[in-house]
């Protein structure tokens, strides 16, 4: 009986955020690739990506590295 009820759920984890209180922060882990329009050169930029947690309010941004500089700026 537990297992036919188990299968009519539908589980979500609601999270309440008050507004300006959390920002969640982290680089995407994947990498874009960045042309040089002058050489062609291409190289591989990071991408930083930080959510509002009450409005999900999205901002990303390529930078080259994840070192402190990068993730300070």
């Amino acid at each position: 009986m537990f297992r036919s009820f188990e299968q009519r759920l539908s589980p979500t984890m609601r999270q309440e955020h008050a507004a300006g209180d959390k920002v969640f922060v982290d680089y995407s882990g994947k990498k874009i690739p960045i042309v040089d329009r002058d050489t062609g050169e291409i190289r591989e930029a990071e991408i930083f990506v930080a959510v509002l947690g009450a409005s999900s309010f999205t901002y990303a941004e390529a930078t080259w590295t994840q070192t402190l500089p990068d993730w300070i700026g």
